[in-house]
């Protein structure tokens, strides 16, 4: 079936295996193209935009991702999963009269929404999406960790800085993708190594700069073999300055460019299509997707089995469609945030519900309609209408509207992952936030110091006077701090101090990791005609091959 996206005017095309699945949820066939269908749904998740306001519950200060003048009130996370307000005191009647969604915003407004999601945080108030963090601070979608700062996608490591998607490392600074590291600076794709500098799709390796693609070595500086000494001597000089450094990063990128690379990043995967996938069986168009089976347009998504467009899904999802934010659950559709819930349809923020639709905020619940409590029978009719009358209105079977959100599109992942104008964000029905965060004209220091030799200490207080100032972004003006935890990291590194605030340095590695984009490639090896889907587009540099050719090539 092909049809023509209602949003970006573009034809897409569903075959037996989508048209079989929506039949499969009782579910129309979507309006939107897989692409806009991600933009829909990831517009609803903001994870790193943060504000100072007041809980509406006690009036105190927190830290939010909702700024102060929302029209619906916000908890503080204690008091929102406290037993002293409950959200079937809110609940609706439907009107048939109106629209769903005008039904569902109405409701959405009144219901107290949660300043954050730090599950079992200990000293990391500024954490976001998360479980199990100490001592973290600025950390996104992120569990288990220690000591760790600026980073997103962060599991079980200690003394990580300035990273994504890492796991299972410690003592990290500016990587990406990275699995089982020690001291390791600047790497991209590396695994199962210590003392790194600035390499690429190494495993299994040790004191190495400069090099991608090796198994195995020891002191290696652009993949070639050097004393232990010339490594020292490299390392140092790298690190000697901020210029080195970021000198360092141009000529690394540039010898990256001629590596052989992969058409994809997959590790035990069958019949899949997409990149970063461990794992994965029978899943087409999956990214950053571990042991997952039967999906199709997953993303952020772990343990996923027979899904349909998901986003940031964990701990077994199962046989859902259309979801962003899911924790174990089943048979969901088209729905934001739900946790350990099954059965539900156009619900947002639910947790231990059962059979419910168009709810905010229930926890608990079992066959409620707009928040409001019905028998099995009396719901059963009713969430019939609706769905008729939806279908009416021809929204039935795609994602809550996008002016439903509470967020502005320049606050969420969707303006990371395909970025948009205020004016066509506002075209495509989008919200935009207008009040950025962040402080400008305000640095105390013009200057940041080239070495971190250059950082002194206060005598008055045995603290860097570094601490005191307030500097300024070099890329986008924007002022940032450093902290005391930052600081004793960087010295402990000798890393010198960065000269752009965490966004702007977040921007830049994700910069460096593969679009979630897939075009049709042939394998570059001569003589092979093997064929495949790659998110590397065909205007790069790198030398894309096949599973075959690159086994053969590298191992």
């Amino acid at each position: 079936m092909n049809k023509i996206c209602k949003t970006c005017k573009k034809r897409f095309e569903m075959d037996e295996g989508d048209l079989n699945f929506y039949e499969k949820m009782k579910s129309p066939p979507p309006n939107y193209c897989p692409e806009c269908r991600v933009a829909r749904r990831l517009a609803f998740r903001n994870e790193r935009t943060l504000y100072k306001r007041t809980c509406s519950k006690s009036g105190k200060p927190i830290i939010s991702i909702y700024p102060e003048n929302t029209p619906f009130p916000v908890y503080d996370q204690h008091f929102w999963w406290g037993d002293d307000w409950e959200a079937l005191d809110y609940g609706q009647d439907y009107n048939p009269n109106k629209t769903f969604f005008e039904q569902f915003l109405e409701l959405r407004n009144k219901i107290p929404r949660i300043s954050l999601l730090n599950i079992n945080g200990v000293n990391s108030d500024y954490v976001n999406n998360s479980e199990d963090n100490k001592n973290c601070y600025l950390l996104f979608a992120a569990q288990k960790n220690e000591d760790c700062m600026y980073g997103r996608l962060v599991y079980r490591s200690r003394f990580v800085i300035d990273s994504d998607f890492v796991q299972d490392s410690e003592l990290c600074y500016d990587c990406i993708d990275c699995r089982n590291c020690y001291n390791c600076l600047l790497c991209d794709n590396c695994e199962t190594s210590t003392d790194l500098v600035s390499c690429f799709n190494l495993k299994d390796c040790q004191n190495c700069i400069f090099s991608t693609n090796l198994r195995h070595k020891n002191y290696h500086i652009f993949n070639k073999p050097f004393s232990k000494e010339e490594f020292e001597e490299k390392k140092k000089e790298i690190l000697s300055s901020y210029s080195n450094l970021e000198k360092a990063k141009e000529e690394f990128e540039e010898f990256k460019k001629k590596a052989i690379v992969k058409y994809s990043y997959q590790v035990k995967c069958h019949n899949a299509t997409g990149d970063y996938m461990y794992n994965c069986h029978d899943v087409k168009h999956g990214f950053d997707t571990e042991n997952s089976k039967n999906c199709r347009y997953v993303a952020d998504a772990e343990s996923t089995i027979d899904c349909w467009d998901m986003n940031n899904t964990y701990y077994k999802p199962e046989l859902n469609l259309d979801v962003m934010g899911a924790l174990q659950t089943y048979n969901v559709k088209h729905s934001v945030y739900a946790l350990t819930s099954s059965n539900i349809e156009y619900c947002d923020s639910v947790h231990n519900c059962e059979s419910c639709f168009g709810c905010v905020g229930l926890k608990k619940k079992k066959y409620c309609i707009l928040n409001k409590q019905y028998t099995k029978e009396e719901y059963e009719k009713l969430k019939k209408e609706i769905v008729e009358n939806m279908k009416k209105e021809g929204i039935y079977g795609d994602f809550i509207s996008p002016e439903l959100s509470p967020f502005g599109y320049n606050e969420t992942l969707a303006q990371n992952y395909m970025p948009l104008t205020k004016e066509i964000a506002k075209e495509r029905g989008f919200n935009w936030q207008e009040e950025t965060t962040g402080t400008y004209g305000k640095e105390t220091m013009a200057k940041i110091p080239e070495t971190i030799e250059e950082i002194t200490e206060d005598p008055s207080t045995d603290e860097a006077s570094i601490l005191k100032e307030i500097l300024v972004c070099e890329e986008c003006k924007k002022n940032f701090r450093i902290t005391k935890a930052e600081l004793d990291f960087y010295k402990r590194m000798n890393i010198p101090l960065p000269h752009k605030d965490f966004e702007c340095r977040h921007r830049e590695r994700m910069s460096k990791r593969n679009p979630r984009k897939l075009w049709n490639r042939k394998c570059m090896k001569d003589g092979c005609q093997n064929e495949f889907e790659t998110a590397y587009s065909p205007d790069r540099s790198e030398i894309v091959y096949c599973e075959s050719c690159y086994q053969q090539e590298i191992y």
